[in-house]
């Protein structure tokens, strides 16, 4: 036997799950017969799917952060042995899909620049498929006549990573692509075992299995926030596909919703968070452009990474708003401009209704600070979410927060005071990124 020899295989299955909208783009653009921007990946029955390569890649990079060498041994290389891993296209059952509008915002005025509109397909959170993930064994996985554990321990590494969820597609940093596979289930067939040779030919489980491995493989340097708010008073995320109910009564929007929760787009807050991250670098007389390594371009990818925000409908009350638009020159109501809208209004404001989450990778003492400082400003209702802002829309007031770095948790009360761990460290970390302005206050 030879490192390159078969001798048996791992086969990994399971039922991976949506737990946010994925877009994965055919690559066509706008057609005749569909003006959407970027189209969802189909294949010849129109099913949305995930090719086994998109996940591949996720899995090799992630890994890569851990074990190099191990890398190599399953996913292989140009010069030394070729890959041992195959993964099946991941066709998904129940995969709506709809669509959203972007638009691009100018970072100095807050509003839209023109011609910055576009609008996507995505697949609705909530559709799952089969996932099917072949790793053959080979001589160099060996360790005499038993796999080896080291080579056992990483398998047990990718597990724990299918099963806490990864992200694929494109708008990741967006709060796009999160999946996670449930019931998984990992068998070692031994082709040195005449047992596990028969279970491999009559598709059924080995007598040696894996399981996810119990260790947290969280980056210590990825500064994470886990935040849980109320709305002051009411919020809209408009969406303009209204129903025929609604447009009886003249609504031109509602708010948007996904699965019956309504949403706050990941593309919303990562919007509003870097346009509020832009105003704090320009209190401290930094460069807005210093935010590109932190917050991506075209050319460059994002480290600070947000989730969707999924809230109840049950503890809200949507309310038809009708209002006149108004001409600034005179201050009047212009005529026939008479539209409605539907906002939610929070019903207990003393419950927690909304959940954000955001994270920065591998970051900096400095970007830790302005991660506080953006904590801060949600937390205090500096910053507002959705439209109809400039009348009292989308304000919110913190009421608990977690927040993990370096291998630390702080914990923070409805006050904003840190209750769980040193707040000095926190305190530190603001002064990071003043320090890195050469000491300006904001």
């Amino acid at each position: 036997m030879n490192n390159s020899s078969v001798i048996g295989k791992i086969l990994i299955t399971g039922d991976l799950i949506l737990e946010s909208p994925l877009l994965i783009g055919d690559g066509e653009g706008e057609t005749n017969e569909n003006f959407i921007d970027m189209h969802v990946l189909k294949n010849d029955a129109g099913k949305p799917f995930i090719p086994g390569t998109s996940l591949c890649g996720v899995l090799r990079e992630w890994l890569t952060k851990f074990d190099s060498d191990a890398v190599t041994k399953i996913f292989g290389d140009m010069d030394e042995m070729q890959s041992s891993i195959q993964i099946e296209d991941i066709v998904l059952a129940g995969g709506e899909i709809f669509s959203r509008d972007g638009v691009r915002i100018d970072g100095l005025t807050g509003t839209g620049v023109t011609g910055g509109k576009y609008d996507f397909e995505f697949v609705e959170r909530g559709a799952s498929g089969k996932l099917r993930l072949l790793i053959n064994l080979r001589g160099v996985h060996a360790d005499g006549k038993k796999t080896s554990p080291e080579f056992v321990a990483v398998i047990k590494t990718l597990l724990k990573k299918l099963s806490d969820g990864i992200r694929l597609g494109a708008l990741t940093s967006k709060g796009f692509g999160l999946a996670k596979v449930k019931n998984l289930n990992a068998n070692i067939y031994d082709f040195r075992e005449k047992a596990d040779v028969a279970a491999w030919l009559l598709d059924k489980d080995s007598s040696d299995k894996i399981s996810p491995s119990t260790e947290d493989f969280s980056a210590p340097k990825d500064f994470v926030v886990n935040a849980r708010f109320k709305f002051n008073s009411s919020f809209i995320v408009r969406d303009y596909e209204v129903n025929a109910d609604d447009r009886k009564k003249k609504v031109s929007s509602t708010t948007l919703k996904s699965r019956g929760d309504f949403v706050i787009p990941g593309t919303t807050l990562k919007g509003i968070l870097r346009h509020r991250a832009e105003y704090i670098f320009g209190k401290l007389g930094l460069d807005k452009n210093l935010l590109d390594d932190l917050m991506g371009t075209t050319t460059n990818k994002s480290r600070f990474i947000v989730a969707e925000s999924y809230v109840a409908t049950k503890n809200f009350a949507e309310v038809n708003h009708t209002r006149n638009k108004i001409d600034r020159l005179t201050g009047g109501t212009l005529q026939g401009t008479l539209f409605t809208t539907k906002p939610a209004y929070q019903k207990n404001f003393d419950a927690p209704t909304l959940e954000i989450n955001f994270e920065i990778r591998d970051a900096s003492d400095s970007e830790a600070g302005l991660a506080i400082f953006l904590l801060r400003d949600l937390w205090f209702g500096r910053v507002a979410l959705g439209g109809e802002k400039s009348i009292g829309r989308g304000t919110l007031k913190g009421l608990s927060a977690e927040i993990k770095f370096d291998g630390k948790t702080y914990t923070l009360d409805a006050n904003g005071k840190v209750i769980g761990g040193d707040k000095n460290n926190l305190e530190n970390f603001a002064a990071a990124l003043k320090n890195f302005a050469g000491g300006g206050d904001e």
